[in-house]
């Protein structure tokens, strides 16, 4: 049975009961992790009202990836907490609206800058800032650390610059992968199949991609459960596949075998 006790995982994107990360949390605390979540701003009080509903005692800690000292002021508040951490989940990611659609050519310079930033560079500076931490756990079998994309191989309508943002994200787990192996620690990517949440409805044309996912799936496909999402983040973040790195599991029932 797999198992995190002992473990201290730090998980991003907590929001809504339907956010992937919520679920991802609930499934680490019932294996036994000591959960601490970040959020900010307004959001602040959604987050922490989804928290209560998990039960435990999940503390919150602020982060703003668009502020270009917040990682190292989370690491700052991190150290207070713990010296170790053995997980990271990156579930962060925006982009404006004029950053959607069908157009690349529609967004401005700022909006770009700003979903490559928090949708894809965050991973790595969070990564740099947490590296202490996360250093420290090589004498428990090294920390994992796991990001969400969707598709990144793929282009799909009203995606736009987030769509290229996932393809930023790939290159950077592997790049992070490569860098900090050494310290064991392992870098990869969960590839999860479309899910019915508040950032997938901020996409334009997101409707397309739940149109024929749970026909195509050789497994099926239920676009209102995480927990097979979850599932594979917590086999990651349990450094259960201690020699895996780099790489993107693909959680999506299949689909991606099957032509439209």
């Amino acid at each position: 049975m797999l198992s995190l006790e002992g473990k201290t995982l730090l998980i991003t994107g907590i929001l809504t009961p339907r956010s992937i990360a919520t679920a991802v949390a609930e499934q680490a605390i019932q294996n036994g992790a000591r959960v601490l979540a970040t959020s900010f701003g307004r959001a602040k009080s959604t987050t922490a009202r989804t928290l209560r509903s998990l039960g435990g005692d999940i503390e919150l800690l602020d982060y703003d990836a668009a502020d270009p000292d917040g990682a190292q002021a989370l690491a700052a508040e991190l150290a207070l907490r713990t010296p170790v951490l053995h997980g990271l989940l990156h579930a962060i990611a925006y982009a404006p609206p004029d950053a959607l659609g069908d157009n690349l050519g529609n967004a401005s310079n700022a909006s770009i800058a700003t979903t490559l930033q928090i949708s894809a560079s965050s991973l790595a500076f969070l990564v740099a800032a947490l590296e202490p931490a996360l250093a420290a756990a090589r004498a428990s079998g090294g920390a994992s650390v796991v990001g969400l994309t969707f598709a990144p191989n793929r282009v799909w309508p009203g995606y736009g610059w987030m769509g290229v943002a996932k393809g930023a994200l790939e290159s950077i787990t592997q790049s992070l992968a490569v860098q900090h192996g050494p310290s064991l620690i392992r870098v990869n990517l969960v590839d999860a199949g479309p899910l019915r949440t508040a950032a997938a409805r901020s996409i334009p044309g997101s409707q397309l991609a739940f149109a024929n996912w749970a026909t195509r799936s050789p497994l099926g496909w239920d676009e209102n459960n995480a927990s097979a999402i979850a599932e594979a983040c917590v086999v990651l973040l349990s450094g259960a596949l201690s020699k895996t790195t780099g790489t993107t599991l693909i959680v999506d029932g299949g689909a991606h075998l099957v032509g439209n």
